[in-house]
Formats: C-alpha cells, sequence, structure tokens
C-alpha cells in the first residue's frame, strides 16, 4: 500500500507538471496575463501557515529572478504605520528595450495573513483588485489590468495604489511585489522577472510597561541563556507552563520578543505564564546592552520594557522563589569510604507555607561536605578564578561554576563547606562573579 500511495503521488506530481507546463507554454495563456497574473505570485515566503508564493519566474523562466538590467523598486512605504492611515504607494518597474511591465503585489503581517487594505486609487485603470484562493485565500492583492500592461514612462511600468493601515496594531507589515519587464513578443520567452519587499514597523504608541528581571535572585540584569521573569497585569488569559525541551515560544496565548542592543529580535522560550508573572530564557547570541523585552498576547504587542543584557548576571534561587532566605541548594557528602549521599537542606513547613532551613549537621572530621547552588546568568563566565564565595564570611573553596547539566537556563555552583563553621546555624552565603555579586541566601550549619 506504501509503495503503491508513493507512486500514486508521484504520478500526481508529474501530471501537475505537465499541466503547468503547458499553461505556460501555451501562447493564449501568456497573453491572458496582460490582463493580470494568477494570485499567489509576489515570491513572499513562507508565513505561519501560508506556504510560499511563486513568482512569474515560475512561467517566464529564461532568466533568473532578479538578474535583468533593470530595478523592481516601491516607494510610499513610511517607516512604521500609524493605524487606520492611508499610504499611498508606487511601484516602478524599469528596465530598457521593453514593451510590457506587469506586476503583483500583497500586504502581509509576520504570520502571513492579509495585513491592512489595498484600495484602487479613483479613476485609475491600470491596477485591479483580486482574492487569494487555495493555499492562499484570505490574502488580498493587486495586480495591473491589461490598461496597466503598457509602459507608463520610456522605458518604465509604474503603478499607484493605496494601502489602509488596520485599525489594530498587527505588528510588523511587508507589501511583497513582483514584476515583470516583459519583451511584448506573445510568449513566455525573453521576459526578465523581479521580487522586491519593503517593511512597516508596527505602531510606535507607548505601551504599558512590563518589569524584567532575574527569576533567580528579582533583581535587575541577566544574560544570555539566563532565566528572566516578567512582572505586570494581566499578561496571560490563563497559566500554562512548559513540558517540553526546546522549551515552546507560545502558552496560553502569550509570547515574548527579545530586541537585542544589535537591533536581532528573537522570540523566547517560556518557562511558565499566569496572569501576574512570566517565567523565560533569554536567547542565545543576545547581545550585551539594552534590550527591549515586549510580551505579546494573541500576537499583538501588549507590554514592553527594557533590560540590561550583560555576559554574566549571577543570581542564585532561593528554596521559597523570592531571591532571598533558605538557599534552594542539596548538600553532598563524601565519606571516608568513597561513599556519597545528597542531603536537602530545607524542607516545607506546612504550618508556615514555606520551607525553612534543615540543619546541615557537618558529621565526622573525616566527611567532605559540598553544597551544590542553584542559580541562572553564571554560565557565561569562563574562568573559575574569578568565581568567588563566602559562606558566614568564611572563604569557601568553588570548585565549579556553570551550567546545570540537563535543565534549560538552570546553572550551578559547586562549594566546599568550611568545617569551621560548625554552631553557626543561619549565615549568609555570598557569591561573586568577577565584580558582580549575587544575591545574599542562607544555609544553616548545625
Amino acid at each position: 500500500m506504501v509503495r503503491i500511495t508513493k507512486v500514486l503521488k508521484l504520478a500526481a506530481v508529474g501530471v501537475f507538471g505537465l499541466v503547468a507546463a503547458i499553461y505556460c507554454l501555451k501562447g493564449e495563456s501568456v497573453e491572458a496575463f496582460s490582463a493580470g497574473p494568477p494570485v499567489g505570485r509576489t515570491g513572499a515566503p513562507a508565513l505561519g501557515s501560508f506556504p510560499s508564493e511563486l513568482t512569474c519566474q515560475g512561467c517566464h523562466s529564461s532568466f533568473s529572478v532578479n538578474s535583468g538590467p533593470g530595478s523592481l523598486t516601491v516607494t510610499g512605504i513610511p517607516a512604521a504605520y500609524t493605524l487606520g492611515q492611508e499610504v499611498t504607494v508606487t511601484v516602478t518597474l524599469t528596465q530598457a528595450d521593453r514593451t510590457r511591465y506587469g506586476f503583483q503585489a500583497t500586504a502581509l503581517d509576520e504570520l502571513g495573513r492579509k495585513a491592512g487594505e489595498l484600495v484602487l486609487v479613483a479613476g485609475d485603470t491600470r491596477t485591479q483588485l483580486a482574492n487569494g484562493t487555495g493555499n492562499y485565500a484570505g490574502r488580498q492583492y493587486i495586480n495591473h489590468t491589461t490598461a496597466g500592461f503598457a509602459p507608463s514612462g520610456t522605458n518604465t511600468g509604474s503603478w499607484t495604489f493605496i494601502w489602509r493601515a488596520p485599525a489594530t496594531n498587527v505588528g510588523r507589515v511587508t507589501l511583497y511585489v513582483s514584476g515583470n519587464a516583459a519583451n511584448g513578443g506573445g510568449t513566455n520567452a525573453a521576459d526578465y522577472i523581479y521580487i522586491t519587499n519593503a517593511s512597516m514597523q508596527a505602531p510606535t504608541v507607548l505601551l504599558p510597561t512590563v518589569t524584567s528581571v532575574s527569576a533567580a535572585s528579582y533583581l535587575g540584569g541577566l544574560a544570555a541563556e539566563s532565566i528572566g521573569a516578567l512582572f505586570g497585569a494581566d499578561l496571560a488569559t490563563g497559566s500554562a507552563a512548559a513540558t517540553t525541551q526546546p522549551l515552546p515560544t507560545e502558552l496560553s496565548g502569550t509570547k515574548v520578543r527579545i530586541k537585542d542592543n544589535l537591533g536581532v529580535e528573537r522570540d523566547a522560550g517560556l518557562f511558565a505564564v499566569s496572569k501576574g508573572q512570566v517565567n523565560y530564557l533569554v536567547p542565545a547570541g543576545t547581545a550585551n546592552g539594552t534590550a527591549t523585552v515586549t510580551l505579546f498576547k494573541n500576537n499583538a504587542a501588549f507590554a514592553a520594557g527594557n533590560v540590561l543584557i550583560d555576559t554574566t548576571a549571577p543570581a542564585l534561587f532561593g528554596a521559597n522563589m523570592n531571591g532571598a532566605g533558605i538557599a534552594a541548594a542539596v548538600l553532598l557528602r563524601i565519606k571516608a569510604t568513597g561513599e556519597r549521599t545528597f542531603e536537602a537542606i530545607s524542607s516545607f513547613d506546612q504550618a508556615q507555607a514555606r520551607f525553612v532551613a534543615t540543619p546541615i549537621a557537618l558529621g565526622p572530621d573525616t566527611d567532605q561536605l559540598f553544597l551544590i547552588f542553584f542559580g541562572s546568568g553564571i554560565r557565561g563566565n569562563t574562568a573559575l578564578s574569578a568565581v568567588a564565595c563566602t559562606i558566614g564570611g568564611t572563604n569557601a573553596e568553588v570548585l565549579f561554576a556553570g551550567a546545570a547539566t540537563g535543565f534549560v537556563g538552570l546553572d550551578q555552583v559547586n562549594v566546599r563547606l568550611p568545617r569551621t563553621l560548625g554552631g553557626r546555624g543561619n549565615v549568609a552565603v555570598a557569591l561573586t562573579v568577577g565584580t558582580k555579586a549575587a544575591n545574599t541566601v542562607t544555609v544553616n550549619v548545625q
């Protein structure tokens, strides 16, 4: 059955290719394009659930796209649009020794959907509108007419129309355009095809401010591949948590996008979302400097704020996820026999509804004790000698500081616990990476 299905699929592809070839090669089909090409010929890339569009080169295949001596330009597109704004757009195709010129354009958002409205200029006979069909249903196109196929000037074809911006913010909008500089020979041979595009950024409006901090310390400053937290109101339609790796970039209709200091935008992986807090992973490769963190709800920008990105932004988790108090850590005990055990340094107190310290028993002098602290923003450090830790004011040897194996964005710091701390009770843990200090957490030594 699999073999038969495969043969049928190949046969179908062959028939489709044959039909397409006949359609392109028939003189009358080519002449019919003087009244406007089929829809879906702008060369727009695959966006959202929409496949990539063809160009006129599919039929007019004598030359590669954009290989001719001419040019296709778009003018009138603003850097950013205003909601409901009407923009007059002109498409110009220039190439010498051509007798016919054609074009097609469509305006799409970043998910490939129709963005705004294409509108004809009153009294203009050179352009016409068409609606998308099949894979491109829902899109809108503007094409040349038979009258618009004729040159508009010496060695030039041009078309002017209006683009009306949407009434709501749909993010960046791109106008995709394809043009045909034809020789007028009545066939599809020796015609030059060009494509171009022009983008408009979303409206420059003041979004509600959202605060972005380390999810470990709840202090400002993050690093690439560290765990951030956004705090605000109504950030998501509900609560949801990631259950897979790589992390999803959307949960419960919420997305987080980071534009770094170099202007590069990346979608952040999401750990969890709720109405008041969103935890996310700063994407790898995010450049140092001030970054803009924008939260989207249902694909519309909802809130934004700035955060400083640096190579390291050391932060330690607290067991109560508040950036303070008893550390989120475990104790590794190595006995004289070589036996290794892991011990909790905190436990959950039902009456207080929070984690409280479990005192660390030093045990025999022959026991070696190591604390494994969990944090974020540490892995960017490349020299262990730059990492220092004191516990209760006593220097503690740092044996490792880097990524925690198997966990996204989570770092760990392995520290030898000085035995001189015996009987001290609650003591502060102070970690520094280079010149940067992490938030202070505590452990309890019996």
